[in-house]
């Protein structure tokens, strides 16, 4: 069978697109959409470039928790996106964050009926349509975690994890099945890591699909095992979250930036230390994630220019660590006050990159905090050190024996390598910490932990028109 790249499919992607967006679907439309494999292959590339959106990684979801967490802060006051839940005053009826919520059911929906209908198209290999599925799956592994960090509480937020989760969504959704219950945050779990389980089995049978663009662009057995390892992290299984960044780390398929390519790398497309990054779509013009750090074009009030970098992350940096101030932004004068941009997606609009979904130092310090949380406290600070010294060449390697005290070194550090990636405030509610916003401008600029503001409500409308589930509280 001839492979496909995702340039080649463009071009009939929108109007398979549009089909695939409607709830519930149409049986005799998708038997036509998923007649061959080629047309399965369109589907699953809509689905990958469904996660460029700006509502989703490509926007919403990589803002909302460094700017809610205390990384981020306006620097324009007419143009403010997110400005409810930076102030965690989000309202089901139109808060900024619930088109996110509909894009990735969205998404869901369309990678459910490639899981269902992909195995009984009639042309391509056995191992073609094996790893249809097995891509797809993985991203709906991916989605639904995104879910569950959005809108319910932490794993840990009960004993058990019996507490309210999301909808699971794991099949085409039928007029008959519209409505379903929440999932416990466990059930969500357990269902996360089925498909990620049997996704890496999949992978092992099957054969690409892409002719062009590169691998870091789709999911595969490495970005599986990524994955696992952030979720096994969220999920306090220590052990296994080791395990699966160990795996990664070893198997030499990456490198760290150095840190002398550390700056420029921002700039690149598919470098060594990125695992999964989403690619720009052919021909993209629109607002990318740089559009709101660019502060190296001409003009500011011309451009979306908005989000800087607080003094509470800034100060966090020896003036030696390659992403301190004087290395990783630029630094503006607004209307009298000085504001750093950060240089990570620091090109917007045409000359936007793709956004690094997951990178190699994320593993090392997922490993890091499994292995503090194991009593493995030489193998945290060593992979601590990795990162620190990578940064700043100047900084002394860190040892000792306390593992809370490592944790905390740990989580800094996560802080300061992960910064406007999506994690901040994700990190705090994960490890039960309060959140403190000196830099800030909001209407709350501290909650203590727990706090119903850690997650977002659901959309009025999903409530209203589904009797089995309730709204977060609070909201």
């Amino acid at each position: 069978m001839r492979k496909l790249g995702v340039l080649g499919l463009l071009a009939v992607l929108g109007s398979c697109q549009a089909l695939l967006d409607k709830e519930p679907q149409n049986k005799i439309s998708l038997e036509e959409t998923f007649q061959d494999i080629e047309s399965a292959t369109v589907a699953l590339s809509g689905a990958y470039r469904s996660l460029f959106e700006s509502n989703y990684l490509n926007g919403n979801r990589t803002f909302y928790p460094d700017l809610a967490g205390g990384n981020l802060k306006y620097s324009a006051t007419n143009r403010q996106i997110l400005g409810d839940v930076y102030n965690f005053t989000a309202d089901p009826d139109a808060g900024s964050m619930n088109s996110t919520y509909a894009q990735l059911y969205s998404i869901l929906n369309n990678l459910n009926n490639i899981i269902t209908r992909a195995p009984q198209i009639p042309n391509g290999s056995e191992r073609t349509r094996t790893r249809l599925v097995a891509e797809a799956m993985a991203l709906r592994a991916m989605i639904h975690f995104d879910l569950v960090q959005l809108y319910a509480q932490p794993y840990t937020y009960t004993a058990d994890a019996s507490h309210p989760g999301i909808i699971l969504n794991l099949k085409p959704i039928l007029v008959t099945e519209s409505q379903r219950p929440r999932s416990s945050v466990a059930e969500c779990y357990a269902a996360i890591l089925s498909d990620l389980e049997q996704s890496l089995v999949l992978f092992e049978n099957s054969t690409a699909i892409w002719s062009s663009g590169s691998t870091k662009n789709y999911m595969n057995s490495s970005v599986v095992r990524a994955l696992l390892a952030r979720v096994y992290l969220h999920k306090a299984d220590y052990q296994q979250a080791y395990n699966q960044a160990n795996a990664v780390i070893t198997s030499a398929a990456y490198r760290l930036y150095t840190n002398q390519n550390y700056v420029e790398s921002w700039s690149q497309k598919n470098t060594s230390e990125a695992i999964f990054e989403v690619s720009v779509p052919a021909n993209y013009t629109g607002t990318s994630l740089g559009s709101y750090f660019d502060a190296t074009t001409a003009g500011v009030s011309t451009t979306y220019l908005q989000m800087a970098a607080t003094n509470d992350l800034l100060q966090l940096y020896s003036p030696t660590d390659v992403r301190a101030k004087a290395h990783l932004y630029n630094t503006l004068t607004i209307a009298g006050s000085e504001y750093s941009f950060s240089k990570k997606y620091a090109r917007g609009e045409a000359n936007a990159t793709g956004v690094k979904v997951i990178r190699l130092s994320e593993l090392y310090l997922i490993r890091a905090e499994a292995s503090a949380r194991l009593g493995q406290l030489s193998q945290a600070y060593q992979d601590l050190n990795t990162i620190r010294t990578r940064a700043d060449a100047e900084a002394i390697p860190l040892q000792g024996t306390d593992p809370e005290a490592a944790l905390k070194l740990i989580w800094l550090e996560r802080r300061k390598e992960l910064c406007f990636e999506g994690f901040l405030l994700l990190d705090l509610s994960r490890t039960h910490q309060p959140l403190l916003r000196q830099d800030c401008q909001g209407l709350r600029c501290s909650l203590p932990y727990p706090s119903h503001f850690y997650i977002l409500p659901l959309p009025a409308r999903t409530v209203l028109v589904n009797p089995l589930i309730s709204q977060n509280p609070g909201y």
